[in-house]
């Protein structure tokens, strides 16, 4: 019963509809303003092991070769 009202609940909210409600304290805008912020650097990280490991191979002198040679 419990999990059939959590559904119906998540389902018919958005953030407007929740602007008011703190969750550990937080508005939600600040919890929305912290995703995107570890969303900027996960992906900044992403790229940047990239970009290391492939200055790396250009560095060791050998040609790249493909996943299937």
């Amino acid at each position: 019963m419990t999990i059939n009202f959590l559904h119906f609940y998540f389902i018919f909210t958005s953030n407007n509809d929740v602007q008011d409600l703190l969750v550990f304290g937080k508005s939600i805008d600040t919890w929305l303003v912290y995703v995107l912020i570890l969303f900027g650097l996960s992906s900044f990280a992403f790229v940047s092991v990239w970009f290391i490991g492939l200055f790396a191979e250009k560095q060791s002198g050998k040609s790249f070769k493909q996943p299937w040679e």
